[in-house]
């Protein structure tokens, strides 16, 4: 009975710890934020480093990188370019999702032993379907999470990226080159955004590279296509000398439409999901109503 109810417990509390681990924000690791001081990300320098958003994850430890070494762990789909967004490290990412599909998988079972221990009769189906059911939900959890804080500090990216666009229009109005009027802009801004993109640029700039080329790898790596663009304008002023004040100006001006667009759906969509606890709402209010009519209907009857 003990061993029972030590399992059920162990197995509950592994679950829900690697579940706060997910869902709460990580401590910033020194590596990762100078590795960012150097212009670039090792494969393994998860975690919140300045100038992460904060919804950055936890910190990758030894036990992790075991777990995400293992040939079954490995066929895992991992996705990068929101991991990279996020500040997160593969390893831990990996380790989270394995842990709360394997806790999932044990919970079931060891609340059934532990109810068998004090005398209740289960039926084996209902733990293993139980443990199916479970280990698959918590399985895809991380995923849900990280897609969801991705989706967010991308378009927190797309929004910063119009007044980005704005500053370098200024600062090429004003007689700046292409790659000084892309570093003032980027250092003029406060945000986790800007800081990215500064340290992109700072990187680039140490190592000779030109600026569009680190804002293209920086798009890439963080799957934002509106900054691939910019990198592109960048390049067609910085190699062909062309003016790019008024195309910088009308790149601005349609991403905001598109936010904009986008805000008005999202409003939408969410008016039209009102309409259902509203009408539900009203027949309950109904039923309230006609249900003394109805029972004396019925009582007469």
């Amino acid at each position: 009975m003990n061993l029972a109810v030590i399992a059920a417990g162990s197995g509950c509390g592994l679950g829900a710890a690697l579940l706060a681990s997910e869902l709460l924000p990580g401590v910033p690791r020194l590596d990762a934020a100078l590795a960012r001081l150097d212009g670039h990300r090792t494969p393994d320098s998860g975690g919140a480093a300045a100038g992460w958003p904060p919804e950055a994850g936890a910190t990758a430890r030894p036990v992790a990188r075991r777990i995400a070494s293992l040939a079954a762990v490995r066929l895992i789909p991992v996705p990068s370019a929101d991991l990279a967004l996020l500040g997160q490290s593969r390893e831990n990412w990996i380790a989270v999702k394995a842990g709360l599909g394997v806790a999932g998988l044990a919970a079931p079972p060891g609340l059934a032993a532990l109810a068998t221990a004090l005398g209740a009769a289960v039926p084996a189906t209902v733990p293993a379907a139980a443990s199916l059911a479970l280990g698959c939900l918590l399985f895809v959890v991380p995923d849900l999470i990280t897609r969801s804080r991705a989706a967010r500090c991308r378009a927190d990216f797309r929004h910063a990226l119009t007044t980005y666009l704005d500053l370098v229009a200024l600062a090429r109005g004003a007689g700046a080159g292409p790659t000084e009027a892309l570093e003032t802009a980027a250092e003029i801004g406060r945000g986790w955004e800007f800081r990215r993109i500064a340290a992109a640029l700072a990187g680039a700039r140490r190592t000779g590279m030109p600026p569009w080329t680190a804002l293209a790898r920086l798009a890439r790596e963080l799957g934002i296509a509106d900054l691939a663009d910019i990198a592109d304008i960048a390049e067609v002023a910085g190699q062909e000398g062309a003016r790019v004040m008024d195309t910088l100006m009308a790149r601005a001006a349609s991403m905001r439409a598109q936010a904009l667009a986008a805000e008005r759906a999202r409003a939408g969509t969410r008016s039209t999901t009102m309409v259902i606890p509203v009408a539900l709402l009203g027949a309950g209010f109904l039923i309230l109503l006609i249900f003394p009519v109805i029972y004396r209907t019925i009582g007469a009857a």
